[in-house]
């Protein structure tokens, strides 16, 4: 009879010890939302840049903001490197935007229209300031600086998509 006793006591200990642990699970798993999908993540972050804000990242926590640009036939993509970071520009007769910042450690990155239809990106740090000024004027137009002084600017027509920007000469903003 103890024997017996003891074999519902611990069948009942195991009972309440697994419904514990369900409770607590169920409270861990389904109160997540569910993951987002690709298509999800990119009209998320397609709004974002609709609303036109800006990305900033501390020197100990570099961040990228990537946006899904419209597609355009005349527009093409660049890629900016410099001592503060890397910039991907899309230019096209609307306008420049911004598809990805990215500073290197050390630096923040911030950006805002000019121009007209055009962009500043700024990679700053205690040291150093790299800025990226683009726009379109009948092509992309790009004039970058590291601490003030011109290290690239002009006419950039002739150069492949998604390439490094060495810049051409011609005129600056206007």
């Amino acid at each position: 009879m103890l024997g017996a006793v003891w074999v519902v006591a611990a069948v009942l200990a195991a009972g309440v010890a697994w419904a514990g642990i369900g409770v607590v699970g169920d409270q861990v798993t389904d109160d997540r939302p569910a993951p987002l999908s690709a298509d999800e993540i990119a009209q998320a972050v397609a709004g974002d840049r609709a609303a036109s804000t800006i990305t900033t990242a501390s020197p100990t926590d570099a961040t990228t903001t990537t946006a899904v640009p419209p597609t355009d036939a005349s527009a093409t993509t660049r890629t900016y490197r410099m001592e503060g970071g890397v910039a991907t520009l899309r230019f096209s007769p609307a306008g420049v935007e911004v598809v990805a910042a990215t500073p290197n450690e050390g630096f923040s990155v911030d950006w805002e229209p000019e121009h007209g239809n055009g962009v500043k990106v700024e990679f700053e740090s205690d040291a150093h300031d790299s800025r990226i000024d683009a726009w379109w004027d009948g092509g992309p137009q790009v004039e970058r600086r590291e601490n003030g002084e011109d290290v690239g600017a002009g006419d950039n027509r002739g150069q492949g998509s998604g390439g490094d920007d060495g810049g051409g000469g011609g005129p600056g903003p206007g």
